[in-house]
C-alpha cells in the first residue's frame, strides 16, 4: 500500500472517534434529562402526589333548606269549561274573549235550522196522533155502548179498546220526540254557567263543532273563570308527596314576570296518582292557592313552585361532594390529617343542592376531601357503628367500586 494512502486513513480515524463520542454524550444527556423530567411529573400523574391535588373543603355553619321545586300553570280556583252538548255550526258569537259575563248570559249560538224543521214535523205528527186518538176514543165509546146492549161480539169491543191504546201511545211518542227536539234546540245556545270572565278559545263564526257525545269529548269552546282567586296546579312525584301537608305555605315565581315572587298555600293534594306524560312516573296533582293577586297574571302562565320541607339555620355543614356512603348506607368523609386522610363516619341531616347538614362526627373547621383520595379504593371499612368512632385505614385492593 502506498504511504500516502496509509497516512490519509490514519488521519481520518481521530475524526470518527470524536464524532462518535459527541453523539454518545448527546444521547446520554437527553436520556438523563428525560429521566429527570419523568421523575418530576410521574408522581402527579400516577398517584404519589395525588393527595396534594385533592380539593378540600371546611366544615362551616350555614343555613340549609330542603326543598322540592316543580313547575305548573296558573289557573282560576273556580272555573267551568264550556262545551256544546250537540253538534252544530257557530252562527253568532255574542261576547268577546276576556269580557265579564253574568249567569245565563248568551255566549254563542249554533245553527238551528235543521232542528227547527224537525220540530215542525214533530208538531205535525203530534196533531195527527191526537186526531187518531180522538177517533179511536169515539169508536171505543160507541163499541162499549153496543157491547153493553149485547149487539156486538166481545172480539169487536176488544179490538176497539186495543186500537185506542195504540193511538194514545203513538200520541205520547210524538210528544216525547218533540220534547227532545226542543231540548236540543235550547242547547244550541251556549250560556254562561255562572258569573266570571270569559276565556274563549280561537273560535270563528261558521266553525263546526262537536258535542260532548263525541269520542274526544267534544270541542272545548273556552271557560268561564273567577279571576279574583288564582292558583297554580303542579304535579309532585310519589316519593315526595307524602312529605307535603295541607295549609303549608309555598313560594311561587311567575316565570313570564321575572320579578314577581308570590306566596301560596297548599289547598289540595290529590288522593290518587296520575301518570306523567313526560317520563311515565306516578305523580299527584297539588293545588297551591295564591295568597295575593296581580293584575298582570293570566290563566295559563307558567310558574315555578318551591315547597320547603325542612330548614335549619347556622348548622354545621359540608359540601355534598364530600359525603360518601358504603353498601350498608353508612355515611363517611375523608378528614385531612398531616400528610394523609382518615375515614370518619358521620351522621347527616337535611341537604340542599350544595351542602348537607352534619349532625355528628365533625367539628367546625375540620378539613375534608371533596373527592376520594387515591389510597382509598373499593369499599371502605368503617370501624365502629356510631359516628365519631375510630377512623378506618386505607382499604386493601378493591373488590368493587365504592359509592
Amino acid at each position: 500500500m502506498p504511504a500516502s494512502v496509509s497516512s490519509a486513513a490514519a488521519s481520518r480515524r481521530p475524526n470518527v472517534f470524536v464524532r462518535t463520542a459527541l453523539i454518545l454524550v448527546v444521547l446520554a444527556a437527553a436520556g438523563w434529562g428525560g429521566r429527570w423530567t419523568w421523575v418530576q411529573i410521574s408522581p402527579g400523574l400516577f398517584g404519589d402526589k395525588r393527595a396534594e391535588n385533592i380539593p378540600l373543603g371546611r366544615v362551616r355553619n350555614a343555613s340549609i333548606s330542603e326543598e322540592i321545586v316543580t313547575v305548573g300553570r296558573v289557573r282560576a280556583v273556580f272555573s267551568t269549561e264550556l262545551r256544546a252538548e250537540v253538534n252544530g255550526r257557530i252562527i253568532k258569537l255574542l261576547v268577546d274573549d276576556g269580557q265579564t259575563v253574568k249567569r245565563d248570559q248568551e255566549i254563542l249560538r249554533l245553527d238551528q235550522q235543521d232542528l227547527l224543521t224537525q220540530l215542525q214535523e214533530a208538531e205535525r205528527n203530534i196533531e195527527a196522533a191526537k186526531l187518531k186518538a180522538e177517533r179511536s176514543r169515539r169508536d171505543y165509546e160507541r163499541f162499549a155502548d153496543l157491547q153493553r146492549r149485547g149487539l156486538i161480539a166481545s172480539k169487536d169491543f176488544d179490538d176497539a179498546r186495543i186500537t185506542l191504546s195504540l193511538a194514545e201511545n203513538d200520541s205520547a211518542v210524538a210528544e216525547a220526540r218533540a220534547a227532545n227536539l226542543r231540548d236540543k234546540l235550547a242547547k244550541t245556545v251556549i250560556r254562561a254557567p255562572h258569573e266570571g270572565t270569559l276565556l274563549l278559545h280561537d273560535l270563528t263564526e261558521g266553525q263546526v263543532i262537536t258535542g260532548v257525545g263525541a269520542q274526544n269529548g267534544g270541542t272545548l269552546l273556552g271557560e268561564v273563570a273567577d279571576l279574583s282567586a288564582l292558583m297554580v296546579r303542579t304535579n309532585i312525584n310519589e316519593i315526595d308527596v307524602a312529605r307535603l301537608k295541607l295549609e303549608e305555605s309555598a313560594r311561587v315565581r311567575i316565570d313570564p314576570l321575572r320579578n314577581v315572587m308570590m306566596t301560596g298555600t297548599i289547598k289540595r293534594i290529590a288522593t290518587s296518582a296520575t301518570e306523567s306524560a313526560v317520563d311515565r312516573t306516578r305523580v299527584f296533582p297539588v293545588d297551591v292557592v295564591l295568597d295575593t293577586t296581580d293584575p298582570r297574571l293570566r290563566p295559563g302562565m307558567s310558574a315555578t313552585v318551591t315547597f320547603t320541607l325542612a330548614h335549619a339555620d347556622d348548622t354545621p355543614s359540608v359540601s355534598l361532594s364530600a359525603v360518601f356512603s358504603n353498601a350498608d348506607f353508612v355515611h363517611y368523609v375523608f378528614v385531612k390529617t398531616p400528610g394523609s386522610f382518615e375515614v370518619r363516619p358521620i351522621e347527616i341531616g337535611i341537604a340542599d343542592t350544595r351542602r348537607v347538614q352534619i349532625l355528628s362526627g365533625l367539628q367546625a373547621g375540620d378539613e375534608v376531601a371533596l373527592a376520594r383520595p387515591l389510597e382509598f379504593t373499593g369499599d371502605v371499612p368503617i370501624v365502629g357503628d356510631t359516628p365519631g368512632s375510630t377512623a378506618a385505614k386505607p382499604a386493601p385492593p378493591p373488590r368493587r367500586s365504592g359509592t
